[in-house]
């Protein structure tokens, strides 16, 4: 099935404050990718647990709810969203009611990282499909820590800093055959963050990339075999 822009959240129903980063490039090339895996493998593996961090305005979330009831999923995906901005965490969910999600098919969280996601972890089993589009430009360190919409970029050094805090943890949220789906900057050093994922079992590779502002933005796709 070739991806239809039905499928997908609407720009014109986004929700929107000047503490909540938009959709972007980085946005747009993180859901391309999302709606391929849709339109091939995920539609025939069914995940039951899909969970984004830093949500932002919510749009890629509410995509792949989309994009899971399009697909026959709806009844089986769950998709999980955080952030530690508290308005965007109510973008996510403004956007999702927007475009007719429920909270059963999108649930919202406020927190870093993975902690909110903890219980729905424990009881899944693991995550299906992890998606992240961190902040990744390089700042001073002191910027990253933030909870307004400077959290959606500060990276820090090598605009890794979030990051490489959750790299260590990917693999055990991870289900057996579960993905890591992340943005990159050719800044970030995308090799070496190859290479820690692959010293802790994953398979790693660049399924996708494009050019915006003048810098190179990358896909990861991180797997955990059965």
């Amino acid at each position: 099935m070739a991806p239809s822009p039905s499928n997908l959240a609407s720009m014109a129903k986004i929700a929107t404050h000047e503490s909540v980063y938009p959709p972007a490039e980085d946005s747009f090339l993180l859901v391309d990718a999302l709606a391929a895996l849709w339109d091939d493998e995920l539609a025939r593996s069914r995940p039951k647990l899909c969970i984004e961090l830093g949500t932002g305005s919510g749009y890629i979330a509410c995509s792949n709810a989309l994009l899971a009831r399009a697909h026959g999923c709806g009844d089986v995906t769950r998709t999980r969203a955080s952030d530690i901005n508290p308005d965007a965490v109510a973008a996510c969910r403004a956007t999702c009611e927007a475009h007719g999600v429920s909270g059963t098919e999108c649930a919202t969280a406020l927190g870093d990282l993975l902690e909110p996601h903890a219980d729905a972890l424990a009881d899944a089993g693991g995550c299906d499909v992890l998606v992240f589009n961190p902040p990744y430009v390089v700042t001073p360190s002191e910027e990253v820590g933030g909870r307004g919409i400077e959290a959606s970029w500060a990276g820090g050094a090598r605009g890794r800093e979030v990051l490489d805090r959750l790299l260590p943890s990917v693999r055990s949220a991870l289900a057996p055959r579960g993905m890591f789906l992340c943005i990159l900057l050719a800044q970030n050093e995308p090799e070496e963050v190859m290479e820690i994922m692959r010293r802790d079992g994953l398979r790693c590779s660049l399924v996708s990339s494009c050019n915006a502002d003048e810098e190179a933005l990358f896909v990861l796709r991180c797997d955990r075999d059965a």
